[in-house]
């Protein structure tokens, strides 16, 4: 893919994930960024963040500093690219925290496997499902409510054991694929692989071009998408305070 195809492909990706993130959090646009934030999903390093920076500007900076400390919130900024603007948040003592990796699949099979598709009315299976499987059991309640509020923009699955979950998200011919997650007692059975699976049937089913999803350094789950046959886009450092 040429540089400015690439290019173009980064800009599609980061609108998916900043539309999916927006169905989750609230947003302010700033100067030359997005400050995505939920005051009830504090310090997270998805929810809570400032994004899509397209230029290096101290105040819009310190404003964000001052909308963080005031939510009392950790502040993650994302950059890409940005030796500049990393530059400049070394200088105001951030550190280096994370890297979000984002990856790629176009689907080359068949397989349809068997899952269950949450509605409106069954949003608390799948919010179960997920803070048992990333250990947020005070999220819960939350989480069913924007689960239940954003049903009709998001797919929300589980395996058949409804030991397992994803949220898949549709944009821009792409399907992002989110929230995939496990009760600790069911990993290691294939129930992950599995709604990949499910995604990638998906994106032949609705005739997109790809299946995108995003992965943080820390989980190292690299090799894992690597071994399903995911390609690495780009990726994105995260510093905070």
């Amino acid at each position: 893919m040429s540089s400015a195809g690439n290019s173009t492909l980064i800009s599609r990706l980061e609108e998916i994930g900043n539309s999916f993130t927006g169905l989750w959090a609230s947003s302010e646009t700033l100067k030359c960024g997005t400050l995505f934030f939920n005051p009830d999903l504090s310090n997270d390093i998805f929810f809570d963040k400032l994004t899509n920076i397209t230029c290096v500007n101290n105040k819009m900076l310190d404003d964000a500093l001052a909308l963080f400390a005031k939510r009392n919130t950790t502040p993650y900024v994302y950059t890409l690219n940005y030796p500049e603007l990393e530059e400049i948040l070394l200088k105001k003592n951030f550190r280096l925290y994370d890297v979000q990796h984002v990856l790629a699949k176009v689907p080359d099979s068949s397989r349809t496997p068997k899952v269950r598709t949450i509605s409106s009315d069954e949003s608390m299976i799948w919010s179960k499902t997920f803070c048992d499987a990333y250990d947020c059991p005070d999220w819960l309640r939350l989480v069913d409510r924007i689960v239940k509020k954003s049903a009709s923009s998001v797919g929300y699955f589980v395996d058949d054991s409804i030991s397992s979950c994803v949220a898949l998200y549709e944009k821009n011919s792409i399907l992002g694929l989110y929230c995939l997650g496990t009760i600790p007692g069911m990993r290691k059975k294939g129930l992950a692989a599995l709604l990949i699976d499910f995604a990638l049937s998906e994106v032949k089913r609705r005739n997109l071009e790809l299946l995108m999803l995003e992965t943080y350094q820390k989980d190292a789950l690299l090799d894992f998408y690597s071994k399903l046959g995911f390609k690495e886009i780009y990726q994105k450092n995260i510093y905070t305070i």
